[in-house]
């Protein structure tokens, strides 16, 4: 089974300079951009929750994925390394505890959205 390491030393749960960056090349635009992506791994998140064992793999796959790439944009390091450890998971086929990774995701998700609604005001 593949291992969760839910709380990695060297990630961050919000990189600063990420967002300092986004606002620096999107100006007045970037909160609204910010919010969009949290918005959007809330849903896979939610996806992900929702799914059973009939669930196709590809689908995890991909919805890993996308929590990745969309939590990397914003800065959500350690959701990100959350998300990549499951995307591996699936694509190497090997064995994780579904609901341990999605819980550790769901709570990292959380601290992501808290912090980022203070930096947005959201």
């Amino acid at each position: 089974m593949a291992k969760i390491d839910p709380d990695p030393e060297n990630q961050l749960t919000l990189d600063d300079k990420v967002i300092d960056q986004l606002k620096q090349d999107m100006g007045e635009d970037a909160d609204m951009v910010i919010e969009s992506y949290v918005e959007s791994i809330d849903e896979f998140l939610c996806d992900i929750e929702n799914s059973t064992f009939r669930t196709p793999s590809d689908d995890l796959h991909r919805w890993a994925h996308t929590i990745k790439s969309s939590a990397a944009s914003i800065g959500a390091m350690r959701l990100a390394h959350l998300a990549a450890q499951l995307e591996n998971a699936y694509r190497d086929r090997e064995k994780i505890d579904l609901g341990e990774q999605l819980q550790h995701m769901q709570h990292e998700y959380q601290q992501v959205s808290a912090t980022i609604g203070k930096i947005t005001g959201a």
